[in-house]
């Protein structure tokens, strides 16, 4: 059996140094130059970094530098990582992999249930392979695949933001998925043995309550997705105009803004969404967007209402159709079993249930956000709600966001290359559109 785990595959020595010269530059006499080059005893350094977090000032770790391995974990576990902004993620893709052989992660909490649980994993991976089989693209069959199936991605953060993601994990509200708990505590032996002095960067941990379960489990059916403005920043024309005036751009065209390599002043608008009913394979394509404010419920409370997206690639074919509405329901069958164990619900959400999920970006991010969400390689479902998202903000403020769109669009060609779909937007058509 395939035990999941995480390991850290990059720590530079250097960075050890880094830290220990911010520590001493910080109260000390000297350039930064000067300050690095009393650096060098691993000993004397990490002993000089210890006393500083000691007093907590843990800003200096930030030096430092991490990449962490996840190696065959659940996708539960990659969803609750990924969730951390403070870190660079590299994960498999789903869209263009082939999970037939990825398997997935057996609970070590399940005990004589083991058999009745591998069933049923077993007969959805069928179904995936079924779906592929007829025809479905990955992209569309992977919404088939359960919460357990195995994923391998890299992490990279400072020293200080791991060590938190760390503490969540073994302490914090993540401890409450026993999987997390256990790769939590491999993360933090293998940094403590690296860098002694990482206790001293942890702080007390608060309650945590134990995991809540649900109420019941829906009798599945078709979703329905949409997005919906909730706030956005007042008087938007206004304030964008009194930014640029400030900045000395008075006058300036949204078109020439938004091709500005620091539009700054986008940063004062504000917008906040309710995405309803997004796939919770859907939700990593929004998840990984850095800045923004985002909150996304936990994945088994997709069970709850249980719907789920249905791709005209499935709707298109009667026998495909079938057999993929056929796992849902039968999904439901098994996950009432196990409502007597929250901490394995979210190991039967599949990656076709919905969400709604509710997010905070201001106008600069919005920007690059849908140059790549509105493009015709992006996946479909995150591509029919950014659209719907553009022309909501197009009836708040149609001046600005009528320039929003494609990166073809707004920069006037193609970043893609070879990997171009050969027919780039003009800016005209947008504004048109």
């Amino acid at each position: 059996m395939k035990n999941a785990s995480v390991s850290i595959i990059s720590f530079g020595d250097r960075g050890v140094a880094a830290s220990a010269a911010a520590g001493r530059i910080s109260t000390g006499a000297g350039t930064a130059l000067e300050a690095f080059a009393k650096s060098g005893d691993s000993e004397k350094d990490v002993k000089l970094i210890g006393k500083v977090l000691s007093s907590g000032h843990n800003t200096i770790i930030e030096h430092m530098y991490v990449t962490v391995a996840f190696n065959d974990v659940s996708v539960l576990t990659e969803q609750m990582m990924i969730e951390h902004r403070l870190a660079a993620y590299t994960v498999k893709s789903r869209r263009y992999v082939d999970f037939s052989g990825a398997g997935y992660l057996v609970p070590e909490e399940l005990g004589d249930r083991e058999p009745e649980f591998r069933g049923h994993m077993d007969y959805l991976f069928g179904v995936y392979d079924r779906l592929l089989g007829m025809g479905v693209p990955k992209e569309d069959a992977r919404f088939v695949l359960p919460y357990c199936f195995r994923s391998n991605f890299i992490m990279s953060a400072d020293m200080r933001e791991i060590l938190h993601v760390a503490q969540g994990m073994v302490q914090g509200r993540l401890s409450v998925y026993p999987e997390i708990r256990r790769l939590g505590q491999q993360l933090l032996d293998e940094l403590t043995s690296l860098f002694p002095a990482a206790p001293k960067a942890i702080g007390k941990a608060g309650d945590v309550k134990p995991l809540k379960g649900i109420s019941g489990v829906a009798e599945p059916h078709p979703a329905a997705p949409g997005a919906e403005i909730v706030s956005s920043t007042p008087d938007a024309a206004v304030v964008l105009r009194r930014a640029l005036a400030l900045n000395g751009r008075d006058g300036i065209a949204p078109r020439q803004l938004i091709r500005d390599e620091r539009p700054r002043e986008l940063e004062m608008l504000d917008y906040t969404f309710i995405i309803k009913d997004v796939s919770l394979a859907g939700i990593t394509h929004f998840t990984r967007h850095r800045i923004q404010s985002l909150i996304v419920p936990r994945p088994m409370d997709a069970l709850v209402s249980n719907a789920y997206v249905l791709p005209e690639s499935v709707a298109s074919n009667a026998e495909a159709k079938r057999i993929y509405v056929e796992a849902f329901g039968k999904n439901a069958l098994a996950a009432r079993a196990f409502m007597d164990r929250p901490e394995l619900m979210s190991y039967f959400a599949l990656a076709g249930n919905t969400l709604d999920i509710m997010l905070s970006m201001n106008a600069r991010e919005l920007l690059h956000f849908l140059r790549l969400r509105t493009c015709t390689r992006a996946q479909w479902e995150i591509r029919a709600l950014s659209n719907e998202m553009l022309c909501l903000l197009t009836e708040e403020y149609r001046e600005l966001f009528r320039c929003y769109g494609p990166s073809c669009a707004v920069l006037g060609y193609c970043p893609e290359g070879r990997l171009s779909c050969g027919k780039p937007r003009k800016a005209e058509d947008v504004d048109n559109g």
